[in-house]
């Protein structure tokens, strides 16, 4: 077990930015907004893609909170409270804004799609839209969720990695190495058909497993591992990591073109995925306090994440289409769901947790 990790950390302040550049990258990419200023801001943005570092976070947390603490019983009830409370209220939000447009009416609600996308959003494989829905909005009420089914994958992940640590002796290290490069390569042959127009279902569901994205994660977990070893490089020198990573932006994606944002596509983009994570693990353990200070200990990321996309897609059918302060409505509407989910849903529900890191 790596030491104790100091509660007095920054990660909540860390996951409302990465939330907040979701927001802002689905906002002006579905709303097809025309100001100028906001494109230079979200193309800066790219550079810092939430996802991705919400993946590292949790990779970090998780792991972390397994090893402190590995009873079974515990770690998934903990898990189930994290997610499922807020998922679940925020389901029945986005039911009452389909309903108000008239796609769930009488009819559609003894359907079987109608009850199959209710059992797919409420449990995990939020990835499903029915035909019935696909004309609201950008063709889904709540794509965003698609990470869902690969976090629970992570929360599955992490005591099958535990388990093997125990049957076969090797190093925590070596085996997180043999996972990363397992998903390092199935990237490699999943890239080929990423970008196709028309995919094959099997090769959209390969999009939503743990395969793409794990590396991401344990990228987290290793710095965790050597968290004892390494922490002086990372603790209070999170404005040198930003240089860094700036730094090997600006040479390497703006100037010689080797990469582009977003998710990994090359050799090049791995060592920035590499670069951001460390990045964000040193800014979470640099002026320590700082979340709190500003947040008073409440966490909106969730709630911003999974809110935004319904609220997209309500100005979409309002037609809000191409209005520039349509991203301003996009982010009061979604922090006023994302504090309302905080206040009387998810904390109440984090207050259940027993033992845990995160």
């Amino acid at each position: 077990m790596a030491g104790n990790l100091s509660r007095d950390n920054n990660f909540d302040l860390v996951r409302l930015f990465a939330a907040l550049q979701v927001v802002l990258f689905h906002g002006y990419e579905h709303l097809h907004l025309p100001s100028q200023l906001l494109n230079s801001v979200v193309y800066s943005l790219r550079f810092f893609p939430g996802v991705p570092i919400f993946f590292a976070i949790s990779g970090f947390l998780v792991f972390a909170t397994y090893d402190y603490n590995p009873d079974l019983k515990n770690y998934f009830r903990n898990r189930f409270l994290r997610i499922y409370p807020g998922l679940w209220a925020c389901l029945l939000i986005t039911i009452g804004i389909l309903s108000a447009f008239g796609y769930i009416n009488f009819a559609t609600v003894f359907s079987k799609q109608f009850w199959l996308w209710i059992v797919t959003q409420a449990s995990f494989l939020q990835f499903y839209t029915p035909v019935i829905l696909r004309h609201f909005g950008v063709g889904n009420p709540n794509g965003a969720l698609w990470t869902i089914p690969v976090e629970i994958s992570f929360y599955i992940f992490i005591p099958f990695i535990f388990w093997l640590f125990k049957r076969i002796r090797i190093s925590r290290n070596a085996w997180i190495l043999i996972w990363m490069a397992m998903s390092v390569a199935y990237n490699i042959y999943y890239q080929p058909y990423k970008f196709q127009a028309e995919r094959p279902d099997l090769v959209k569901l390969m999009g939503v497993t743990i395969g793409p994205y794990l590396f991401y994660f344990l990228l987290g977990s290793l710095a965790y591992t050597n968290w004892d070893k390494i922490r002086k490089w990372y603790e209070g020198k999170g404005l040198l990591w930003l240089a860094i990573y700036g730094i090997y932006c600006i040479v390497f994606c703006i100037w010689l073109q080797k990469f582009h944002t977003g998710y990994w596509t090359n050799f090049y983009h791995f060592i920035s995925v590499f670069l951001l994570s460390q990045t964000v693990l040193s800014v979470a353990y640099t002026k320590r306090g700082l979340s709190n200070r500003i947040l008073k200990k409440n966490d909106l990321s969730f709630g911003l994440y999974i809110y935004h996309m319904p609220v997209i897609n309500l100005l979409l059918a309002l037609g809000y289409e191409g209005n520039n302060f349509s991203i301003a409505i996009v982010i009061i509407i979604t922090t006023a769901l994302a504090y309302v989910s905080w206040r009387f849903v998810e904390r109440p529900a984090l207050l259940l947790k027993k033992r845990t890191i995160n």
